[in-house]
């Protein structure tokens, strides 16, 4: 269990491979290894670095327990490369981890050779301010296993729950052994930090080669967002991949992966 001295937080992380390293954050309540399905993909050709967030797995909080911005996660990633010694990277993230590689590639353009936005947005409109209102009284009234449970629903398609139906139950018995549990005020901290973002007017400053990825079906961001993202980033690119939703990386690996993987050798 590798860790790094990174302000006043101790990162767990995870390195494989070798070659140009890409660093991969995930999203709201997701540790380190719900990249598990990426990892050998990436590492066969780069060097892959995932890591649990701020509030989350086995970093869990660090000495300033407050409310706080997206630049806090992206000042947390920059500090686990200085530790590293790395002074470039690959960016990759999904969801609230699309939030913090948008807000790294603003605030530390020398640092990011390209950078990945998955199933992301730029800004919270009314409809996602009242859908976070909505998994923060869930997560208040019935904790974090029956909150992960309902928001699966936002992250699968209808073919994950029909093509193995022992997945759910495996899944639903896998967080209620979680070792490393997120209480609630560690959600309602990594929420605040989600639902305040707000980079639409400083996106056009973002230099490093820039994709953005999207499931054709995703309900909880819809393409709609990532479409906005794409179109405020200089020469973006933009991939729509085709029966997926919010959890393209785990619904449509094979697709996910290899759209991640080209544009990288391309940069």
């Amino acid at each position: 269990m590798p860790e790094a001295k990174a302000g006043d937080l101790r990162i767990v992380h995870d390195t494989a491979g070798g070659g140009d390293p890409v660093l991969m954050i995930n999203g709201i309540g997701a540790a380190r290894g719900a990249w598990d399905l990426q990892v050998p993909a990436i590492s066969a050709e780069y060097q892959a670095i995932t890591f649990d967030n701020r509030d989350v797995g086995q970093t869990g909080p660090g000495d300033r327990t407050v409310f706080y911005s997206m630049r806090q996660f992206a000042d947390d990633a920059v500090g686990l490369l200085d530790a590293l010694g790395i002074e470039r990277a690959h960016i990759v993230g999904a969801s609230m981890g699309g939030c913090i590689a948008q807000e790294f590639a603003i605030a530390y353009p020398s640092r990011t050779r390209s950078v990945t936005i998955i199933c992301s947005w730029a800004a919270v409109d009314h409809w996602m301010a009242e859908l976070w209102e909505q998994w923060e009284h869930l997560f208040a009234a019935q904790g974090p296993v029956e909150w992960a449970r309902t928001t699966w629903l936002w992250v699968f398609t209808h073919r994950w729950y029909d093509q193995n139906p022992s997945q759910l139950s495996e899944m639903i018995a896998a967080a209620e052994i979680d070792p490393h549990p997120q209480t609630l005020e560690m959600y309602l901290r990594q929420s605040h930090a989600a639902k305040t973002f707000d980079a639409v007017d400083r996106l056009p400053a973002i230099a490093a080669p820039a994709h953005v990825i999207v499931g054709a079906e995703d309900i909880f961001t819809p393409p709609r967002y990532s479409q906005e993202i794409a179109a405020r980033i200089p020469e973006a690119k933009l991939t729509i991949l085709p029966n997926a939703g919010h959890g393209a990386f785990w619904e449509t690996t094979e697709a996910f992966n290899e759209a991640v993987l080209a544009f990288l050798r391309r940069h």
